[in-house]
C-alpha cells in the first residue's frame, strides 16, 4: 500500500554519475533514470513544502509524462517512511473514506466506531496503528490539495489530532454543515504498518489502505475468487457497522489515496441519476480528448436547465451541451462539474 521504492522500471537503482542543476531538474532526471535518489529528493522536497519544485519539475517534462510523473508525486506524498518512538521502522500513510451522508454535519463522524469496524473486518492484518480525523471534509476542496499539503497533511496527522485540525480549518477543508440534503463528503485517516510488512507484499501492491489487491502482468486487478469473495463480505459489514452507528451515513466506502477518493466520489452511481450520470459522462469524453486530463467548463443558466462548455487547458472548445437540470438537480450538476473540472465559471 505504501511505496517504497521508485523502480519505474524495476530497477530503482542509482544511476552513474552525479546530476547537476536545479531541484527540479534533478527531480526530473531521477525520474526519467529510475534511480532511487528521486526519492530521497522528493521526500526532501515534500517535506519542505516546497510545491515550486514540483511545479518546475513538472513544466520540464514532456506533456506525455506529466501524468505520469504527477501521479507518482501525488501517491509518494501520502506515504513517509519513519522511526517511532519505540525505535521501529515505520510506513505511515493516508487513507481515506467516501461517505455520503444526509443530515447534521455540525457533529463530527463517530470515528471510534469507523476505526473499530475497520479492525473487526480482519483486512488490516498489518496494521500497528490506524486513526482517523474526526471532521467532515469537502471533496471541492480537496480536489486543490496539492503535493506539498498532503505531506504536509500527513506530518500533522503524525504530530497531533489537534495539528491536522487546524491544518484542515486553516485549509477550509471542512465540509459546509449548512448545506442541506444528502452530500459526499470524505474522511481521512492514517495508517501505520511495520516497514518489513510493507516491504513484503511487493512493489505490485496497489496503493491502497487495505492493501489486498494485485495486479497482474497485463496491468489489471489478480485476486482469488474466494480471497475476493471474503474482501467484499468484509467490506459489508464494515458499512454496516458505520451505519448502525450513525444514521446519518448512508454509504461509507474505503478508498487508497485522496486521488483514489476523487474518484469514487465522482462516480455517478452514487446519488447521481438521469442527465446527471450524462452530464458526468460528458466530462469524462471531454476529459479523455486532453493531454493532461485538464478540463475548464462554462455553465450557462437557461429557461430549459444548464448549458454547459467544456474546454481544455489552452482554451479549446471540446464539446458543449444543453441538460434539463434545474433546481436542486442543477445545482446537483455544479457540485459535480467542481469535483471534476479545474474550473468552473457560472454564467
Amino acid at each position: 500500500m505504501a511505496k517504497t521504492g521508485n523502480g519505474r522500471n524495476g530497477a530503482g537503482k542509482p544511476a552513474s554519475g552525479t546530476f547537476a542543476g536545479t531541484p527540479a531538474d534533478r527531480l526530473v532526471r531521477y525520474w526519467r533514470n529510475s534511480d532511487r535518489r528521486f526519492d530521497e529528493l522528493l521526500d526532501e522536497t515534500l517535506d519542505a513544502g516546497r510545491q515550486a519544485v514540483l511545479e518546475a519539475a513538472l513544466g520540464k517534462l514532456r506533456e506525455e509524462e506529466q501524468p505520469e510523473f504527477l501521479d507518482e508525486v501525488e501517491t509518494i506524498a501520502e506515504s513517509v517512511r519513519r522511526t517511532d518512538s519505540q525505535g521501529d521502522d515505520m510506513i505511515a500513510t493516508l487513507f481515506w473514506l467516501a461517505v455520503e451522508v444526509s443530515g447534521d454535519l455540525s457533529q463530527p463522524p463517530a470515528v471510534e466506531t469507523i476505526e473499530e469496524a475497520l479492525d473487526s473486518t480482519g483486512l488490516l492484518e498489518t496494521a500497528a496503528d490506524t486513526r482517523l480525523l474526526p471532521v467532515w471534509l469537502e471533496p471541492e476542496a480537496l480536489v486543490y490539495l496539492e503535493a506539498a499539503d498532503r505531506r504536509t497533511l500527513l506530518l500533522r496527522m503524525l504530530e497531533s489530532t489537534d495539528a491536522a485540525l487546524s491544518f484542515v480549518r486553516d485549509g477550509d477543508l471542512l465540509a459546509d454543515p449548512a448545506d442541506a440534503g444528502t452530500r459526499l463528503v470524505g474522511v481521512v485517516g492514517l495508517i501505520e504498518e511495520q516497514a518489513e510488512a510493507v516491504e513484503a507484499a511487493g512493489e505490485d501492491a496497489v496503493p491502497d489502505f487495505l492493501g489486498l489487491a494485485r495486479v497482474g502482468e497485463d496491468g489489471e486487478p489478480e485476486l482469488d475468487p474466494a480471497e475476493e469473495t471474503r474482501i467484499r463480505e468484509a467490506l459489508t459489514r464494515f458499512t454496516a457497522a458505520i451505519q448502525g452507528a450513525d444514521p446519518r451515513v448512508q454509504r461509507c466506502e474505503p478508498a487508497g489515496g485522496l486521488n483514489d477518493l476523487l474518484d469514487l466520489i465522482a462516480e455517478a452511481d452514487w446519488t447521481d441519476n438521469g442527465e446527471l450520470a450524462e452530464l458526468a459522462s460528458f466530462i469524462d469524453v471531454a476529459s479523455d480528448e486532453t493531454a493532461d486530463a485538464v478540463v475548464d467548463v462554462v455553465v450557462t443558466s437557461t429557461a430549459h436547465g444548464l448549458f454547459v462548455r467544456a474546454f481544455n487547458a489552452d482554451g479549446r472548445l471540446l464539446d458543449e451541451r444543453a441538460f434539463t437540470l434545474q433546481g436542486d438537480e442543477a445545482a446537483q450538476a455544479v457540485a459535480l462539474l467542481q469535483q471534476r473540472c479545474r474550473s468552473v465559471t457560472k454564467e
